[in-house]
């Protein structure tokens, strides 16, 4: 699927999918987050969606691995995260089976709404506040609601984050569970398309391949987030993401 794909695009259109794996990079660099928020639905422009989230998969796990182990406590961590993980990987496996059975204009509506929505979800994100009984029954439906995104689209981070920020998660406990949770969406995605057949050993060889542009945009964002607003620069991303949700849903429409 992915081989096929690449291959079959004109020069200009590969240089132009490159480039939009650097940015990536610089915006990873600048806000530290985002590369699937944005790669798929960039990448999407060149090649088919499917192809696009097999593309960013090896890079996701490589970005979320390391990050989850770092620091102590990893373990009772996961432990405390059971509920939504256990759900997290359910939806995950329903969403790459969506992801590769699905007719691809249905898939492009999906999406472009999906993509509209975690816009909205990203923008109100600092006044969204859970009790503890809330959070309790919640933990679970995050987990599922965010594999079924993330097995279709490689976005699963928003409603986690969401979640955490609305429990007033703090900020060293944040990064641990986000890096856990991107960490096992990310392998049982890679899994799910694996054991689907979608991702032959060539795919992810290229998938693989994608670290490289994502790397050579890093400095890049470091340096522009010594000098530009981090408030304003993630505003712009947002409102790329919001435009190519518009973008995906008028292809959707005969």
């Amino acid at each position: 699927m992915l081989t096929h794909e690449v291959l079959a695009l004109p020069l200009p259109a590969l240089a132009g999918l490159i480039a939009v794996f650097v940015f990536g990079g610089v915006v990873k660099g600048v806000v530290g987050v985002g590369l699937p928020l944005l790669l798929v639905p960039l990448s999407a422009q060149f090649i088919d969606v499917p192809a696009a989230v097999a593309l960013v998969s090896i890079p996701m796990v490589v970005a979320n691995l390391t990050q989850s182990m770092e620091g102590g406590g990893t373990l009772s961590a996961v432990r405390g995260m059971l509920p939504i993980i256990v759900t997290l990987v359910v939806g995950t496996v329903i969403g790459v089976h969506l992801l590769v059975s699905i007719d691809r204009r249905a898939l492009d509506l999906v999406l472009g709404v999906s993509f509209l929505l975690v816009t909205v979800l990203l923008l109100c994100m600092p006044r969204i506040r859970l009790n503890p009984q809330t959070a309790g029954w919640a933990a679970p439906v995050v987990g599922f609601g965010s594999g079924v995104l993330g097995g279709m689209s490689a976005i699963f981070g928003p409603p986690m984050i969401a979640y955490l920020v609305g429990v007033g998660t703090e900020p060293d406990r944040f990064v641990k569970q986000m890096a856990i949770f991107a960490t096992a969406a990310s392998v049982t995605m890679l899994a799910a398309l694996g054991g689907s057949g979608a991702l032959s050993g060539t795919d992810l060889l290229i998938s693989a391949a994608a670290i490289a542009p994502i790397q050579l945009g890093l400095p890049l964002g470091r340096w522009l987030r010594r000098r530009t607003n981090p408030a304003i620069f993630r505003l712009c991303v947002l409102a790329v993401l919001a435009a190519v949700g518009f973008d995906l849903v008028l292809r959707a429409i005969p």
